[in-house]
């Protein structure tokens, strides 16, 4: 559970690379896995916009999610482990409910392309994913040691003070995992891989732009 977490932070700063704001002053607040990485994104715009979501549907999602991280919070500072994995499972199954709730059953399966898109790397892993493309055991292990790699590759680029191009790093870091990854498909599973990405999401990421809600109808 907290490695998902960590995960989330990460996803975030593969978006930022869009945004034009230096991506090591974008911190977004973690939010427990499963449905958080469907949640990170719901909270931008374009990808609202892609799913045609209302903006009283806007206002719910970040009320939301606004309430998950105060949640988050107060769970992180609890000192049984156990106790905080069980509330950060309960935390996971309302994340789950309100993606139902809130979503048609046609919204929820292209936001699931869109996070396959953005998160592929981390989304390869998932059962549902990893049974439609019917990985090997051989090829999972593969995949979380790409996972690993990668996450410490993202963290050497985050944390660096060298001045460069952060953002274009970013871009290029996030296509050689890609890239890494799709080496380990054959073509009947890269096949596979391209129908359950769907069609192109152009939308852009920004972990600076306004307030989700913002856009909402008071």
């Amino acid at each position: 559970m907290r490695a998902c977490r960590k995960w989330t932070l990460t996803l975030a700063a593969l978006c930022v690379c869009s945004a034009p704001a230096r991506a090591d002053e974008q911190k977004p607040k973690p939010i427990p896995e499963q449905g958080a990485i469907e949640l990170v994104l719901l909270r931008h715009k374009a990808v609202r916009d892609d799913l045609k979501l209302t903006r009283p549907e806007a206002r719910r999602i970040h009320e939301f999610t606004e309430q998950q991280w105060k949640k988050e919070q107060e769970v992180e500072a609890i000192p049984d482990e156990k106790e905080r994995e069980r509330r950060f499972d309960e935390m996971t199954r309302e994340d789950e409910r309100f993606l139902e709730e809130i979503l048609k059953p046609e919204q929820k399966k292209r936001l699931d392309q869109i996070t396959l898109q953005v998160a592929g790397l981390l989304w390869m892993t998932r059962p549902e994913v990893a049974t439609a493309l019917k990985l090997t055991d051989d090829q999972k292990e593969k995949i979380v040691e790409i996972q690993k790699a990668a996450r410490k590759e993202m963290e050497e680029l985050l944390h660096s003070e060298t001045r460069r191009d952060r953002q274009a790093e970013l871009r290029r870091h996030q296509e050689a995992c890609k890239q890494r990854v799709l080496e380990l498909l054959t073509d009947e599973q890269e096949a596979k891989y391209n129908e359950l990405i769907g069609e192109p999401f152009r939308g852009e990421l920004k972990f600076d732009e306004a307030d989700p809600g913002s856009d909402a109808e008071p």
